[in-house]
C-alpha cells in the first residue's frame, strides 16, 4: 500500500458521491413523484391514471438503457456517461415546470428516466466493482443507502415546497438542487478506476513488476452468458423479487389502513419501512462480505417472505415488525445483490452488458407489480390474497437462487501472460 492509500482510501469518496447521486436522483424521480399527482391533476385537469403513466415511462426508459448498457459502456467511459446523466437529470427535472400538456410531461419523464438510468444501476455498480475487490458489498450497500435517505428527505421536502410555492416552482427548485449536487459529484469526485489515480483497487496488492500489463479479465461474454440457463434463472428470480418488493413497499400504507390501523399508524409503519430499507442496504452489503453470497441471499429472501406473510397477518403487532424487517433486508436485495450475484456467476469480463441485461429482464417485475397487486385488490377487495400469493412466489425464488448459486456456469480460465507462462 503506497502513501496515497495510507490515508482514507479514495474509493470511499467515490462511494460518497454515489450515495449523493442515488439520494438525489432516486429520491426525486421515483420517491417524490406521488406528491405531485394531486396538485398537478387539480391544476391541469389530468386524470390520475394519465399522470401515473409518467412512472411507467421512467421505468421503461430505464429498461432501454439497461438493454443498451453493453454498447454504451463499450463506447464511453463510465465517468463520461455519469457526467452527461448528471446534467441531463437536473435539466430534465426542471423541464417539468414548463409543461403545458400531458405530452410535455411525458417528454420530461423520458428525459429523467434515461438520465437517471445512466447515473445509477450499471454505472454505480461498475464504479464499485472497479474500486473495491474487498468490502465490495459494504461499499455497494453504503452507496445504495442514498436512495432510501433521499426518499426520506425529498418526499416531505417536495410536499412542503408545493404547499409554499406551487408545483411548478417545486420542480424548478428541486431540479436546480439536483444540478447543483449531482453534476459536481460526477465531475469532481467520481473517478472511473483507481489506476487513473495511481492506486490499486481496495483489497488488491500492487501488480508484480514483471507483469505490468494485466491479462484479459476472466468470465463470460454477454453473448455467452445469455446462452446459459443460469442467466435466465437469475433474471427470473430477480423478476419475482422485484415484483414482491414493489408489492410490499408500495402498498403497505393503504393495506394497513384497510385492516384497521389509523392513517397515522399506517404512515408510521411506512416511514419505519423506509428507514429500515435505508439501513438494510448497508447491513445486507456487510452480510454479503462476511457471510458469502449464498447465505446472505438466503437470509434476505427469507426476510422478504416474512414481510409478505406479515402483510397477510396484519394488524397483529408481531406482523408489523415482520413487515418492517421484510422491507429492510428483503427490499434491499435487488439494489445490493443483483450486482454481486452477476459478478459471482459470470465474472467481470463483460460485466456492464450482462448486468444491464439482467436488470432489463428483472425490471419487468417492478413495472408489473402495481398492476398485478391492484388488479387483485379491485377484484377481491383486499390485498391479502395477493400478498399470500407473492409469499409463495418468493419461496420459489428463494429455492431458485439457492440452486443457481450452487450450480454456477463454468467460466473460462484467465489466460496467462507471457511472464506467467
Amino acid at each position: 500500500m503506497n502513501k496515497r492509500q495510507s490515508r482514507l482510501f479514495y474509493g470511499w469518496y467515490v462511494v460518497f458521491a454515489c450515495f449523493l447521486i442515488m439520494g438525489v436522483s432516486v429520491g426525486l424521480v421515483n420517491n417524490s413523484s406521488g406528491v405531485y399527482i394531486k396538485p398537478v391533476c387539480a391544476d391541469m385537469g389530468f386524470s390520475r391514471k394519465a399522470m401515473a403513466f409518467n412512472n411507467t415511462l421512467i421505468a421503461a426508459s430505464s429498461m432501454l438503457v439497461a438493454v443498451s448498457a453493453g454498447k454504451i459502456y463499450a463506447r464511453f467511459d463510465v465517468k463520461q456517461v455519469m457526467r452527461f446523466g448528471g446534467v441531463a437529470l437536473g435539466l430534465g427535472y426542471m423541464s417539468y415546470s414548463l409543461a403545458q400538456n400531458l405530452p410535455m410531461f411525458y417528454l420530461s419523464s423520458l428525459a429523467c428516466g434515461f438520465s437517471q438510468a445512466l447515473l445509477t444501476t450499471v454505472s454505480i455498480s461498475m464504479l464499485i466493482a472497479n474500486w473495491f475487490h474487498a468490502s465490495r458489498g459494504a461499499a455497494l450497500g453504503a452507496a445504495s443507502m442514498g436512495s432510501g435517505i433521499g426518499g426520506m428527505i425529498c418526499n416531505p421536502l417536495a410536499a412542503w415546497l408545493i404547499e409554499q410555492a406551487g408545483w411548478r416552482q417545486t420542480y424548478l427548485l428541486l431540479g436546480a438542487a439536483a444540478l447543483i449536487i449531482v453534476a459536481p459529484a460526477c465531475f469532481f469526485i467520481v473517478r472511473a478506476r483507481p489506476q487513473d489515480m495511481g492506486l490499486q483497487p481496495y483489497g488488491e496488492a500492487p501488480a508484480p513488476k514483471e507483469d505490468p500489463c494485466p491479462a484479459e479479465q476472466p468470465g463470460l461474454t454477454a453473448q455467452a452468458a445469455r446462452r446459459t440457463w443460469q442467466f435466465w434463472a437469475l433474471a427470473a428470480c430477480n423478476t419475482v423479487n422485484s415484483l414482491c418488493a414493489v408489492s410490499l413497499v408500495q402498498n403497505s400504507a393503504p393495506h394497513l389502513s384497510d385492516v384497521g390501523l389509523s392513517a397515522m399508524a399506517a404512515s408510521a409503519v411506512a416511514s419505519a419501512m423506509m428507514a429500515s430499507l435505508a439501513a438494510g442496504k448497508f447491513f445486507l452489503g456487510w452480510l454479503f462480505d462476511h457471510w458469502g453470497v449464498r447465505r446472505a441471499s438466503f437470509f434476505a429472501n427469507l426476510c422478504m417472505i416474512m414481510g409478505l406473510i406479515g402483510m397477510v397477518l396484519a394488524p397483529f403487532r408481531p406482523a408489523l415488525a415482520m413487515i418492517v424487517l421484510g422491507a429492510g433486508l428483503g427490499g434491499a436485495f435487488g439494489a445490493v445483490a443483483t450486482t454481486l450475484l452477476t459478478d459471482r456467476l459470470f465474472g467481470p469480463r463483460e460485466f456492464a452488458a450482462i448486468l444491464g441485461s439482467v436488470s432489463a429482464v428483472s425490471g419487468a417485475g417492478a413495472m408489473a407489480g402495481p398492476i398485478v397487486i391492484n388488479s387483485v385488490y379491485d377484484s377481491l377487495g383486499s390485498y391479502r390474497p395477493a400478498m399470500a400469493f407473492m409469499a409463495a412466489l418468493m419461496a420459489l425464488a428463494l429455492l431458485g437462487y439457492r440452486f443457481v448459486l450452487s450450480h454456477p456456469p463454468a467460466l473460462p480460465e484467465r489466460p496467462k501472460t507471457p511472464a506467467q507462462q
